[in-house]
């Protein structure tokens, strides 16, 4: 394997190279002809954009291409001595989208300019996959909550778990599912760079100035040869100076007093009113922006600066939850040769949170003091945020090359508002916290570099496109974890079952790297286009050194240890292959059939790698304890240490002072690999409107988790060794019986295995995907525009061995994460932010937006959104006779995931906008209605069937609000 690395390392090196980066721009290409139809080589073709110009010369084939433009408008002109000259205006670029445009030139007796005032094509003749594009128009002049998470939910296929109104949501990371792929598969890339986290594997590592981009482009299927995994891609272009200084202020801001009253009756008769109910407080949204010419035609500055400040006041636990949000960004283009265009980027995103919610599943009542206050945190570097340096070069007229390198310094402090002096206690009986939490450091630098190389030959009739390159990747997450007080975490799952969690801290480091290689070719025959291609990617990690604190009431029972570190047992290497198809149906290429098939490796996340490290996450045993004085906590002398339950984190009771983690990491653990299908229609109706229809297939193998957690059967206990428990039976609020059968694991075998757990594939499991979407595009013209989009999906879970058919420790019980039924709905549970009780599936979905120029400068714009209800799990906490040591899983009662569900969900937002324009300034007033029809849709209930306050209603849609906004531009 050695060899066959290094000579594709020597192969791409010798030809240039690229990595996982996404493209940052879009491509105009096409072919120039005289009137009989023939090529015309040697013709000057330029593409003048708002800043600069670029100028390309045909050559045998008469064929022309200008590579990674900005997005926006281009004037391209074909000049060509003896012939007029054909200008073409307005032609649009998009992110990741070819414009093809022919051009034809008449012989002419004397100098003549035409110029065609047609529209530039609106469907992409080369594209297999699947993507949705926001453009700047949609970005500015729809209602949204001014998010880029929130705009995820608007692409077909993409299901969020929360909903953002008028942005009481801003500011929280939207756990999301994608067309049935892990959602830790999903890429974010912000100008060209990766910058996905790698510990919250597939999450974003920051927060966005929404005006800061020029675009975003969201890929689902048939992913681009240049992004690794089959994920949702998630790309992000930030705006860039110009030629004419351009810039502006703005404001947005709603309150409590612009807020209507939506609480639900069942609420009402308890007591709570609008005040005392979930409602915003104060959102407002400031900030700047300014670009221009540095020196003109030669290079260009941005800057931006955004202060977010979201308050609002949750009725569990009365508490104001606010989140400030501060984005600076500057941004330099410079045209330093004839054939380099250098760039740079610095952009940091700070997070400020009181409030936040541990996002604990079953507790949906935080005590105020068991919330974190949340700020940055970094290395010790000079450098914060992310600094990026990028060149791209023209060798000659077939040949473009680019080359990035980045340095991302990110991360964050999770500090508990009860401080580290009071203790932690949770009951999930009443769904509710108690005292404080635990601290949480995550620190997590990212190097990248990549060179990405494009070559243009024509043979045999056909042109060709080639892309080659490679790219090199390293990921540090350095983790803290301290628990408050004794250390100690108070679990009441039942007013019989008391457990005590015994933590000690956790404090280390693990890293993850990432080589890549790949080479593809477009090919174009007439009406035919083919893309081929093949990527390899390997994927190795280390665990680093470090030393950890014992548990200060118990220290020699959970002690501290000092860990030398190792390199990870396994080192992923897959090659994958990608193909697709693109046929234009008639000469005027206004009706294109596509295809595509794709295989991807799913991204190795540093969680992984450190799962036999015992001090990155807080080890800890938990025992059986009486709560003496009846203040929910554990306090030392009610801890019972001759009842031990289980233990977690890696820690083995039987061998406490081990250097290494009880935890096994299989040695030949493969990457989950996607395979997905993609076969679409794409019709231009007419001048700036087209419609599609894509059907995608996707399936995941080779599987050893279904979400951010990982399913891990405990090491030396097989199937065979789970014997049957008492079992859970009772009566669903539907009136059917459910009696669930559970199992206890043989607590020998699992002291025999120290406690441990195994992190290995998971044989027999797989998650499929099944959809259909229908979409409409209206470009902006004629003073309207739009997008309508629907998706009927189908994302489920198979089992074909029942070795593989079990949950998190490898119990064959249902639960609420695992349900474990063959063929059943695939509902990732959503986590952290604040969100741990929703199960992220949906059969259906919808969006539609539209915008209108009404007379005297008048804008009114709108977007409906609808989707089928969420599911909602029942489930019942496990006990001593029903699970043994696995107590602690939430067993799911209902017979499916998806038995029932909550209310389908439907959210209408409006908007009336006017420009006025005095000399040089715009001025634009803005009135945004969020939630128009004041929905109060449930969206979490308390979902304990034995809980006291089972089916209480924990958060519905947010009520109707209006904001406020004032843009004024120069």
């Amino acid at each position: 394997m050695k060899r066959v690395i290094f000579v594709l390392a020597l192969l791409m090196t010798s030809i240039a190279a690229r990595a996982s980066a996404q493209i940052q721009g879009g491509t105009i290409s096409g072919t120039v002809r005289d009137e009989q139809g023939g090529v015309l080589p040697g013709v000057t073709v330029t593409a003048q954009g708002l800043d600069a110009t670029q100028t390309f010369v045909t050559e045998a084939a008469g064929e022309y291409r200008f590579l990674n433009l900005a997005p926006g408008p281009y004037k391209v002109t074909a000049a060509l001595q003896g012939f007029t000259t054909m200008v073409r205006d307005n032609v649009i670029v998009a992110v990741g989208r070819n414009v093809e445009l022919p051009l034809s030139l008449k012989i002419a007796s004397v100098a003549e300019t035409i110029t065609v005032t047609g529209d530039s094509p609106v469907i992409d003749t080369r594209a297999t996959g699947t993507s949705t594009n926001f453009t700047s128009d949609e970005l500015t002049r729809i209602p949204t909550s001014r998010d880029p998470f929130a705009l995820m939910r608007s692409v077909p296929g993409v299901l969020v778990d929360r909903v953002n109104i008028g942005g009481n949501e801003t500011g929280q990371q939207s756990n999301f599912a994608s067309k049935g792929t892990r959602p830790q598969d999903a890429v974010w890339t912000m100008d060209g760079i990766n910058i996905t986290d790698m510990t919250a594997t597939g999450a974003s590592p920051s927060y966005y100035n929404f005006d800061n981009f020029e675009e975003i482009q969201v890929s689902t299927a048939g992913q681009d040869i240049k992004q690794p995994t089959g994920g949702m891609g998630l790309n992000l272009v930030v705006k860039r100076g110009t030629n004419q200084f351009h810039g502006g202020l703005r404001g947005y801001f709603d309150n409590h007093s612009m807020e209507s009253s939506n609480v639900p009756a069942e609420l009402a008769v308890t007591g709570v009113t609008s005040e005392t109910s979930d409602h915003n407080k104060q959102i407002s949204d400031n900030g700047y922006d300014i670009g221009g010419p540095i020196l003109r035609d030669h290079a260009w500055f941005y800057n931006s600066y955004s202060l977010q400040d979201v308050r609002l006041v949750r009725r569990a636990g009365a508490l104001v939850d606010r989140t400030q949000l501060k984005n600076p960004d500057v941004k330099l283009n410079w045209q330093a040769t004839k054939k380099d265009m250098v760039s740079f980027l610095y952009f940091d995103g700070f997070k400020i949170k009181d409030g936040r919610s541990p996002g604990i599943a079953g507790i949906l009542f935080d005590a105020p003091t068991a919330t974190f206050h949340q700020d940055n945190a970094y290395t010790d570097a000079l450098l914060h945020g992310l600094w990026k340096f990028a060149d791209d070069r023209v060798i000659n007229s077939n040949m473009f090359v680019s080359a990035k390198y980045a340095y991302f310094n990110t991360g964050f402090i999770l500090d508990p508002v009860g401080g580290l002096s009071q203790q932690a206690g949770r009951n999930f009986t009443t769904a509710s916290s108690f005292g404080s939490v635990s601290q949480g450091l995550n620190v997590r630098p990212q190097k990248i570099a990549n060179v990405d190389v494009n070559n243009f030959i024509s043979a045999m009739g056909s042109s060709h496109d080639l892309k080659y390159g490679f790219g090199f990747r390293t990921v540090d997450a350095v983790s803290g974890t301290l628990w408050p007080g004794n250390g100690i975490l108070a679990i009441e799952r039942s007013p019989t079952d008391l457990q005590a969690q015994v933590f000690r801290q956790g404090y280390g480091g693990n890293r993850a790297d990432y080589l890549d290689f790949y080479a593809g070719d477009t090919i174009q025959h007439g009406q035919l286009t083919l893309d081929l291609g093949v990527r390899f990617d390997r994927q190795w990690g280390k665990a680093l050194p470090s030393e950890i604190a014992a548990n200060p009431a118990f220290p020699n029972v959970v002690p501290g240890v000092a860990f030398a570190g190792y390199d990870t047992p396994f080192t992923w290497n897959n090659v994958s292959p990608r193909a697709g198809i693109t046929y234009a149906l008639d000469d005027s290429r206004k009706t294109i059939a596509r295809a595509s098939f794709s295989r991807y490796a799913g991204q190795l996340e540093t969680g992984t790698v450190g799962v036999l490290n015992p001090s990155s996450t807080a080890g800890s045993a938990t025992y059986r304890w009486v709560d003496l004085n009846g203040d929910h906590f554990a306090q030392a002398n009610e801890v019972n240490l001759n009842q031990f339950i289980t233990a977690a984190g890696g820690f083995n009771p039987a061998n406490p002072t081990a250097v290494t983690s009880a935890n096994v990491l299989d040695a030949n653990l493969e990457a989950p690999r996607t395979s997905s299908l993609v076969a679409g229609l794409d019709r231009e109706l007419r001048p700036n409107l087209a419609v599609e229809v894509n059907y995608s297939y996707t399936r995941t193998t080779d599987l050893y988790g279904n979400f951010t957690g990982r399913i891990t059967p405990r090491v030396g206990v097989t199937i065979a060794d789970y014997a049957p428990g008492s079992g859970l039976s009772g009566t669903l609020p539907d009136g059917t019986a459910y009696n669930v059968p559970t199992f206890i694991p043989n607590a020998a075998k699992v002291a025999a295995g120290g406690n441990g757990f195994v992190t290995t594939n998971l044989a027999g499991y797989a998650t499929e995907y099944h959809g259909l979407e229908l979409s409409m595009v209206k470009r902006l013209s004629n003073r309207w525009m739009g997008r309508v989009a629907f998706s009927w999906n189908n994302a489920r879970e198979l089992f074909s061995d029942a070795a593989g058919q079990v949950d998190t420790n490898g119990n064959p019980t249902p639960t609420l994460s695992e349900p474990l039924k063959d063929g059943g709905q695939f509902a990732p549970q959503s986590g952290g932010s604040g969100s741990g009780s929703i199960y992220i599936n949906g059969k259906w979905q919808i969006n539609a937006n539209a915008m209108y120029q009404a007379p005297y400068g008048i804008e009114v714009s709108g977007n409906v959104f609808g989707r089928q209800g969420y599911p909602y799990p029942l489930y019942r906490s496990g006990s001593a006779a029903a699970l043994g040591g696995d107590s602690a899983l939430q067993v799911l009662v209902t017979p499916a995931i998806d038995y029932l569900r909550y209310p389908n969900l439907w959210n209408t937002d409006l908007r009336a906008a006017r420009s006025f324009k005095v000399n040089a300034i715009t001025l634009r007033g803005i009135i945004d209605a969020f939630n128009i029809f004041n929905a109060n849709t449930a969206l979490v209930r308390n979902n304990n069937i034995t809980s006291p306050t089972f089916n209480a209603l924990a958060q519905n849609l947010s009520p109707r609000i209006f904001r406020i906004g004032v843009v004024v531009g120069f």
